[in-house]
């Protein structure tokens, strides 16, 4: 699967995971203005859109505080953002049973942990359209 992370040990952790084809995108965090977040969502539509025309997986990748509106609001609008489209891809890809989700990444998760999740869910097909958490940053919180 084509990365698109900007942390280099959890880049390190995903190679070669999944198939050859599809795309695992992890949101940028400190997005500084609007069009920050306008950029990351717009690189995010291409990249998906490219694994969704040949029927491959999509994958979310973002912090755990983000999705739950607890950081910076531009980051948590990317990550809803981001969520929206999981669910679109989901349901719009459903008679293909393509496959997309969004992974909440907690902090001091390691990045193995990622890319097993991330493997085992592409794997699986689990959380079709919808948050796997990871961490316990989403304990108490009402998720979206």
């Amino acid at each position: 699967m084509k990365v698109r992370t900007h942390d280099f040990e959890r880049a390190a952790a995903l190679t070669d995971i999944g198939p050859d084809e599809g795309v695992i995108f992890e949101a940028r965090t400190g997005l500084g203005a609007w069009s920050d977040a306008e950029d990351e969502l717009a690189e995010a539509f291409e990249l998906s859109r490219a694994a969704a025309l040949t029927d491959a997986p999509v994958v979310f990748l973002v912090q755990a505080n983000a999705i739950l509106g607890r950081s910076d609001p531009l980051d948590s609008a990317v990550a809803t953002g981001l969520l929206g489209g999981a669910r679109a891809l989901a349901f719009e890809r459903r008679k293909s049973a393509s496959y997309s989700v969004l992974v909440a990444v907690g902090d001091n998760v390691e990045p193995a942990t990622v890319a097993t999740a991330i493997d085992l869910l592409v794997a699986t097909r689990g959380s079709n359209g919808q948050i796997f958490t990871l961490g316990a940053d989403h304990l108490g919180a009402l998720l979206p």
